[in-house]
């Protein structure tokens, strides 16, 4: 179904799907609760995003603040929408931490906080991965 995802293809990390837009854990986190959201149909630019996806896209956002702030203790958030190699509408979605986050046997360090960060990437494993698809899972957007 969304095969023109590419390597982002990963159904086994979708966390929560939106009309417009799926909500999934980054396949090689720069920070613990790092996620790609990834527009569902094939487009391959930010201006032919129509006004109905755009509207819905700060639901997707609040949602994810909510759920990192929640979860780990986020402080920030950076978005960036880098289209270079993956040529379809998808924003890295980058929690930002002031504090060590321990979680899953690892430590988590944001070592650029508080400047941009530099998209280090920590290979982790299959199943810290998982775990985070959980935590996300777990959280209860009501409270």
């Amino acid at each position: 179904m969304y095969e023109f995802f590419g390597r982002f293809y990963r159904e086994d990390l979708f966390i929560k799907e939106f009309r417009y837009w799926i909500l999934m854990v980054r396949p090689v986190p720069v920070t613990i609760g790092s996620c790609v959201i990834l527009l569902k149909r094939e487009c391959t630019s930010l201006s032919d995003v129509t006004k109905e996806e755009m509207a819905e896209f700060p639901d997707v956002c609040q949602f994810f603040e909510r759920a990192c702030t929640t979860l780990y203790g986020a402080v920030k958030f950076n978005y960036h929408a880098d289209m270079m190699k993956d040529a379809f509408v998808h924003f890295k979605a980058i929690p930002r931490y002031d504090k060590v986050v321990i979680r899953h046997g690892m430590e988590w360090v944001d070592v650029d906080f508080p400047l941009t960060e530099s998209l280090t990437k920590h290979k982790v494993s299959e199943e810290v991965l998982q775990n985070i698809k959980k935590d996300f899972l777990s959280f209860d957007e009501r409270k």
